[in-house]
């Protein structure tokens, strides 16, 4: 993709998604509605993506991207807790993105977040756990945990959430950590 103006199209597309999911839940935004409010044709939708759950895709992708540059260092960090503090304060950072993702898409998410860590599970150093069900418990308490902490009314600190993020899913895990058996 490197023709500006379908680069353009897709950042106008994505954005339009996220702006729609602000006021309305997934299932009523409808693809005319994306098209309107990124300023695009109806058919010019089609020529980047078959329908809205590519969209979503694309958009959970681009999302997790970002966040994955934070994540993968967590289980490296010497200081774990403070990795942990960087994924919280990036979803703080961009709360409306990742309130309507983990509303409106968490299972994409996820997935990406499990297709990422699983590729990178292979270069990590071993813990006591076996890798996969390590990346399935780490991806799944952080999906958890933003989902609960976006929906609360008045969320708990970032530093406490990092602190909950590393005690239960991050630090048991690590490598140099005793195999509890």
């Amino acid at each position: 993709m490197t023709d500006a103006r379908v680069v353009r199209n897709r950042a106008g597309l994505r954005q339009a998604l996220l702006d729609l999911l602000e006021g309305a839940p997934l299932e009523q935004v409808t693809v005319r509605d994306i098209a309107a409010k990124a300023g695009v044709g109806y058919t010019t939708y089609f020529r980047h993506y078959p329908n809205k759950d590519a969209l979503l895709r694309d958009l959970a992708a681009s999302e997790v991207a970002r966040l994955s540059d934070l994540t993968t260092p967590v289980y490296d960090a010497v200081d774990s807790r403070a990795a942990c503090r960087a994924i919280f304060a990036y979803v703080d950072q961009h709360r409306v993105t990742w309130s309507a993702l983990l509303t409106g898409a968490a299972g994409f998410v996820r997935d990406e977040m499990l297709q990422r860590g699983r590729q990178d599970v292979a270069t990590r150093a071993n813990s006591w756990l076996p890798g996969d069900l390590g990346v399935v418990l780490g991806v799944t308490v952080i999906v958890e945990l933003l989902t609960w902490w976006l929906r609360q009314e008045t969320p708990p600190p970032i530093d406490f959430m990092a602190d909950v993020l590393d005690r239960t899913g991050i630090s048991p895990a690590r490598p140099g950590i005793k195999d509890p058996a």
